[in-house]
């Protein structure tokens, strides 16, 4: 090749590269630049954002979106705000800038921006949920754009702390006789104690709500009186109904009825995702039974379902289903169980505990070990779950001890053969829960519990179905046809 036409070629490369140079230098500047084309829009992650049920005055759980430019130009946009203005039950945080309006934002081409939408409602004096509504407008080369926001509230009657002592959790305090109404729900901050010689009733369809780590203490010498109905469950549970806290034990610690409580009793009352769902402790002498489980609901506790420490407890229709540890756990004292179905498949964690344990002692406040006379019947119950053996029973040296489990079908380990504390007890079948990981402990259609219980008072079942005779072992009558 000569000279010259070496020279003319990388000539031409020069050129073509300047060019070329040139050229991308002023796409690129070009993205850099604001495009204020009207054709070109912002993407969304949805369309809608909707929160669950919020309380009034209770701020909720921070929604995210997501906003995109997929277009191949870096877009401003002009404002972002919220239709309602100031006076918007939400708000809205963009980059760390909060308020109800946010302006001039740019977004490169591919780039995308987190948008967080808080709501808080004020009370509105009507018992009855209601729906807050509001949108956010995007305005972007003069397009409008608008994101729905819709929520869920309801006034509620409110039970904040009054006392904060150095040694023990801030609380409020019942003082005198006290009726709950159903027609607000409840929610209840820090402790709220039941106080001597005061008792509180609670009526049919009422909603108690707890905030973080609450708990219901029935003082001594108090009482509390819970009258649910088949119909009209009485509730107990965690205050954030947001899917991700919906179904989250260990959100309140449970009820607990200290020593010396008066009796009481609970009527068809569902307890989800706390600690411990109720635990009673030496009761107030009387003629009285102490307290009187009838149609109770446990689901989802850290750590255990009911607990008996030197107590006088009866129950019947009794489900409970997915504990940390221990579906009972009956520590000296008496204790009577007709109608029960554990069934606990606990799988948040390693469970160590059995289901159901059964002990003439218990420990004292200070670390010391209390040795009750104890008896415990448990009759046409169901003991079953993911470990081995479900039944722990042990006894002090000292002390009378009794115990019977009749007509049961229990996972267990000890030999029940001769055994009189064992009465037709089957160890050594599946109960066939229709879906105990969705805590339905109701008997599937080839269940062993269906007709192989002895017939008793209550005569109906947790549901408030009839119950057959032969019944079915456990808190549900089975509802299929008879074969």
């Amino acid at each position: 090749m000569s000279y010259h036409i070496y020279r003319k070629s990388l000539l031409f490369v020069g050129v073509a590269f300047t060019l070329c140079f040139s050229l991308l230098l002023q796409s690129a500047c070009k993205k850099d630049e604001i495009d204020s084309n009207p054709s070109l829009k912002l993407a969304f992650s949805t369309d809608t954002i909707i929160f669950d049920t919020v309380f009034s005055t209770v701020g909720s759980v921070t929604q995210r979106l997501m906003v995109y430019n997929n277009t191949n130009s870096r877009l401003k946009i002009s404002s972002i705000q919220l239709a309602g203005g100031t006076s918007s039950s939400y708000s809205i945080n963009v980059d760390g800038t909060t308020g109800p309006a946010i302006s001039d934002i740019e977004l490169a081409s591919g780039d995308s921006l987190f948008i967080f939408v808080r709501l808080t409602i004020n009370p509105s004096n009507t018992n009855l949920p209601f729906i807050v509504e509001d949108s956010l407008h995007f305005l972007t080369n003069g397009n409008s754009q608008y994101i729905k926001l819709v929520a869920w509230g309801q006034d509620a009657w409110f039970h904040k702390p009054t006392y904060f002592p150095n040694n023990f959790p801030a609380y409020s305090v019942i003082k005198s006789d006290t009726i709950w109404s159903a027609m607000k729900p409840h929610v209840i901050y820090g402790w709220l104690v039941i106080d001597s010689a005061a008792s509180l009733t609670i009526e049919p369809g009422a909603k108690i709500y707890f905030h973080n780590k609450g708990l219901m203490m029935v003082y001594r010498e108090g009482a509390l009186f819970v009258n649910g109905t088949v119909d009209e469950p009485v509730l107990f549970r965690n205050d954030r109904l947001d899917p991700y806290y919906k179904d989250l034990t260990d959100q309140w610690q449970g009820l607990w009825f200290s020593d010396g409580f008066k009796p009481s009793y609970l009527n068809n009352v569902i307890l989800e995702n706390g600690n411990l769902a109720i635990q009673a402790d030496a009761p107030y002498i009387s003629n009285e039974i102490p307290l009187i489980l009838n149609n109770i609901t446990i689901r989802n506790m850290a750590t255990g379902g009911i607990a008996g420490n030197g107590s006088v407890i009866t129950g019947s229709n009794i489900s409970i289903a997915n504990t940390g540890g221990y579906t009972l756990s009956l520590n000296g004292g008496f204790y009577q169980f007709n109608y029960l179905s554990s069934g606990n498949v606990w799988s948040s964690s390693v469970r160590e505990n059995p289901s159901v344990i059964v002990k003439n002692y218990y420990q004292g406040q200070e670390n010391n070990v209390i040795v009750d006379p104890s008896s415990v019947s448990i009759y046409n119950s169901v003991i079953w779950g993911n470990l081995q053996n479900e039944l722990f029973i042990d006894q002090a040296n000292e002390g009378s001890f009794t115990y019977s489990f009749d007509h049961c079908l229990i996972k267990t380990d000890i030999n029940t053969s001769g055994n009189p504390s064992f009465t037709a007890v089957t160890t050594d079948k599946d109960p066939k829960f229709i879906d105990v990981q969705k805590y339905n402990l109701r008997p599937d259609t080839l269940s062993p519990l269906i007709g192989t219980g002895f017939y008793s008072e209550p005569y109906n079942d947790l549901d408030g179905n009839a119950r057959r005779n032969p019944p079915s072992i456990g808190a549900f009558e089975s509802t299929w046809p008879v074969k």
